[in-house]
Parts: structure tokens; sequence; C-alpha cells
């Protein structure tokens, strides 16, 4: 029978000292993973190729509220404008990882002589975010009655 093989050898010295360095790197990162996250994502939104990677449907508040005057395409060639963003009110702080700083509701428009259904996901097309899915309602208001609702949190 063979005896195992017990000294320490560089390679596996390199090996042990590796998994230890990136074990410990982890450790350090993860409590700012999220600032890490939020930053990558700012230094993609600067370039027009940087937004193609990303989707809207993760994006936070002041990312929304650069593209307010965007038009989105709807299925059926129905356009809609974000027309504002409004920051919603909350208490309290927020659970750790929900990837927004806060919640909001996006304000859309339809184009003039078009109308939406509202309580109904529609797949929404940004000419650079590209497409994600958007849960819109009536705004509910009389003097605005085209205009639809989409809250994240």
């Amino acid at each position: 029978m063979e005896e195992p093989d017990n000294h320490l050898s560089r390679r596996k010295m390199m090996l042990v000292t590796g998994g230890a360095v990136a074990g410990a790197g982890a450790l350090i990162a993860a409590p700012f993973r999220e600032k890490i996250v939020a930053t990558a994502r700012e230094a993609l939104t600067s370039t027009r190729l940087g937004r193609g990677l990303l989707s809207l449907a993760h994006a936070g508040y002041e990312e929304w509220a650069a593209q307010v005057g965007s038009v989105f395409t709807l299925g059926g060639g129905t356009r809609i404008t974000l027309a504002g963003v409004r920051p919603l009110p909350s208490s309290g702080t927020r659970p750790a990882g929900l990837g927004r700083d806060r919640a909001f509701v996006a304000v859309f428009e339809p184009a003039r002589g078009q109308s939406l259904a509202g309580d109904l996901i529609y797949t929404a097309i940004h000419r650079e975010y590209g497409p994600l899915p958007l849960f819109l309602s009536a705004g509910g208001d009389a003097r605005t009655p085209g205009r639809m609702l989409a809250v994240f949190n």
C-alpha cells in the first residue's frame, strides 16, 4: 500500500495561500457589494453602449429620472412617453439586497390617439436599454385619463 504524500509542496502552499486570499477578499468585499454594483452600473450608464448592456428593469430612481422624455414602444405599435418619475414615501430602513435605494413610480403618457388597458404586463422597448416587462396601471386621475403608472420598489 502506498503512503499518502503529507509533505507541504510549493504547489500545495500556493493553492492554500491563493484560496485563503480569495476567501478573505470575498469576506472583505461582501459588505461593499451593493456599492460596487451601483458604481459599476453608474459607469455603464454613462455611455450608450453601456446602457445597451443593462436593463431598466433593475435601474434605480436616478437612472429612470434621467430617461424622462424617452419613448417606449409596446406591441402593436403603441408608443408611450416617460412623463415623470416620483419617489414614493417610505419609512424605516429598506431591506438589504433590494437593488434600489428607494421606491418610485414611473408615469407614462400614451401617444395621441392611443390608449392602453390597465393592470397588465407589457413588454416595453427602450431605444437604448432594450426590452423590459412593465406592469402598467391606470393613473386614476380624471384630468389625465390616459396616464399609466409603473411602481418600482
